[in-house]
């Protein structure tokens, strides 16, 4: 029951994506060359920079998708983490529009600050390599670990709200799970990492199996409960 909306949502996502890349790199590149002083007859010019503004914003848009997927997908991830602990567990959670608003708003503010903490982490192992180039490949290898947490870390910031936990004591209850999150992670960055597949089915099955992956690594099923 899932499926389909996380679908629409991860196609919705998909195409205003490649839109908004079009339609930002027209203008910037019309900008660029009236910067320049570059006559309009010279097409190929223009051309050429249209091109290399286009390949800069789908580099950026490669690097904020997964922020920007779970901002937008987070209400129907909340719901999927919160129907499978009501699964595994057996504990009813009755639904109503106020707690739904405010599990998307706290997904909303979770997303925001773990893409800032995430960004401020990048900066600070860029400027180290900048510092120190020989360490260049242990801080890409550090960038790419955090950036699997930060897919844990969302995930699992659904199962910590249900504990009424706050956004901080959230973030430093994953800080030391952090092999959790990890784990939790991966899969869902292998799916975001797929060429093409990563604009459509990543977000939907990364974000599904990530949410309910989350829940099963954090709760322990109701004896009576317990399935294969």
């Amino acid at each position: 029951m899932w499926l389909w909306p996380a679908t629409t949502v991860a196609v919705a996502l998909s195409v205003l994506g490649w839109w908004g890349i079009s339609w930002i790199a027209g203008d910037v590149a019309k900008c660029v060359v009236d910067t320049l002083g570059v006559e309009r007859g010279a097409g190929w010019i223009s051309s050429l920079t249209q091109g290399v503004v286009s390949l800069l914003l789908l580099v950026v848009k490669l690097k904020l998708t997964k922020h920007v997927v779970l901002v937008c997908m987070g209400p129907i991830l909340a719901m999927v983490s919160e129907a499978t602990e009501v699964k595994l567990t057996g504990r009813e959670l009755p639904f109503s529009w106020r707690r739904a608003w405010k599990d998307a708003w706290r997904g909303l503010r979770s997303a925001l600050t773990l893409a800032a903490f995430e960004w401020g982490v990048l900066l600070m192992c860029w400027l180290a390599t900048l510092a120190l180039p020989v360490m260049a490949p242990f801080w890409l290898v550090l960038t790419w670990a955090f950036g699997v947490w930060v897919y844990g870390a969302s995930m699992m910031d659904y199962v910590w709200e249900r504990e009424a936990l706050d956004g901080r004591d959230g973030l430093r209850r994953s800080l030391r799970e952090w092999k959790t999150a990890l784990g939790v992670g991966l899969p869902f960055w292998a799916w975001m990492s797929l060429p093409i597949l990563a604009w459509t089915v990543g977000p939907v099955f990364g974000g599904l199996t990530g949410a309910i992956s989350a829940v099963l690594m954090t709760r322990t099923p109701e004896p009576h409960l317990a399935t294969t």
